[in-house]
């Protein structure tokens, strides 16, 4: 077998892999959410345009969006641990297989940045009152700059040094940041001459330093894995993944909540679910990301009834997501052989479940309020959280609990 070949072959079993846990992660509840997401953030978003003036510093804002979408890009390779033992004889012919990975990776970040392009639009076309033509011109140069940060970050995987690795990411973020917001500024060419013989001079200094270097096999692997990992942890929000080697972490500064559990044999899944949640990085590190990014929102959205729909968009994403947690004891034997009921253990995940809605059900009104001082109307948004919490504790996830934990 050829390396193409093995491109070939592991391309396939990436695209199957994406496949089986995209049709579990986009399923129907998923899709009406981010549908109905879409449409009320669309109709906030042309709201808001109304209310920007001239000195809305929006090259800023549009400069810091692109810069930092450009550079989030990598190159997916497909490489696995035992590449290091068996494919290391075969590395002078490996050029073709890592090609294709680049121009792969090129693709998928461009249509990430072109999509970026699409919603910051309408941003551009209300500021700047031009045609689009210049627009155009403007994502065909980040086409451009994007070849040139993946190329950066492919060269970036010959470093040992992990703070090389990270003066690189604050170079093309500043280098990138530069040439967009030149462009929007209307600056003299002179300035965005300058930034492009830089990001050149940046390019061919690596070039230089690589000379005949082999791959650096082991940061290649480490980059995959966690860009597998990621994936994992999303897939396992919504069904199970053999996959994943789930990290826990002791996280002593919360020991205290599973202290609050009195010890007896009706508490023990009661102890185990506190205990998975505050120790698990996957459901612990989303329910606080969700928790803080609901909270923002909810604060700085200036319109009344988007807040309303960000506060119980963001209880039933973190809901939803927590619903994976019953899953965690239902495959383990030695939790078969307690002797305690199935309902027990169902009563104990949902009185976890919705003793945590209800923190972002308090938080997200309170902060309505002091955000707007309409106390009336923020009590009216926690009595729609707490309801909205409750439905779905005991409506609807009743019914899948009892599906998983059976």
């Amino acid at each position: 077998m050829n390396t193409v070949e093995l491109w070939k072959k592991r391309f396939e079993l990436f695209v199957k892999e994406m496949r089986t846990y995209g049709k579990y992660i986009f399923n129907d509840h998923l899709k009406f959410v981010l549908i109905f997401a879409i449409g009320i953030g669309a109709y906030y978003y042309n709201q808001w345009l109304q209310t920007l003036s001239p000195s809305f510093p929006t090259s800023w804002l549009m400069a810091a969006s692109f810069a930092f979408v450009v550079i989030s890009g990598g190159v997916q390779t497909f490489v696995k641990r035992p590449d290091i033992v068996f494919l290391l004889p075969l590395e002078e012919k490996m050029k073709p297989y890592f090609k294709r990975t680049f121009l792969l990776s090129y693709f998928v970040h461009l249509m990430i940045v072109l999509l970026t392009g699409l919603v910051l639009a309408p941003l551009y076309s209300h500021q700047y009152k031009e045609g689009m033509s210049t627009y155009i011109i403007l994502l065909a140069l980040l086409a451009i700059v994007t070849w040139w940060n993946l190329l950066i970050v492919w060269e970036r995987t010959y470093a040992m040094d992990e703070r090389v690795r990270t003066f690189d990411y604050i170079v093309r973020l500043g280098l990138t940041f530069a040439f967009v917001f030149s462009l929007l500024s209307r600056l003299s060419i002179m300035y965005t001459v300058v930034i492009v013989a830089g990001m050149g001079v940046y390019l061919f200094s690596l070039y230089r330093k690589k000379e005949r270097q082999g791959y650096n096999w082991e940061q290649l692997i480490d980059e995959e894995e966690k860009k597998k990992l990621r994936l994992y942890r999303f897939a396992n929000l919504f069904t199970d993944v053999p996959q994943l080697k789930e990290r826990v972490k002791r996280r002593k500064w919360l020991d205290v909540f599973t202290t609050a559990v009195s010890f007896s044999q009706a508490n023990t899944y009661s102890f185990l679910y506190i205990r998975s949640f505050l120790r698990s990085g996957s459901y612990f590190g989303m329910f606080v990301r969700q928790l803080i990014l609901g909270g923002i929102l909810v604060y700085y959205v200036p319109f009344l009834y988007a807040r309303m729909f960000i506060s119980l968009l963001f209880i039933y994403v973190i809901a939803y997501q927590l619903i994976s947690l019953a899953k965690r004891y239902h495959v383990m034997l030695w939790t078969n052989l307690y002797p305690i009921p199935v309902e027990t253990q169902r009563r104990a995940f949902s009185s976890l479940l919705i003793r945590l809605l209800l923190l972002p059900s308090v938080v997200y009104s309170v902060l309505f309020a002091i955000a707007t001082y309409n106390w009336l109307m923020a009590v009216i948004i926690l009595l729609c959280n707490l309801f909205f919490s409750y439905g779905f504790t005991y409506v609807y996830g009743s019914k899948r609990i009892k599906t998983i934990i059976s």
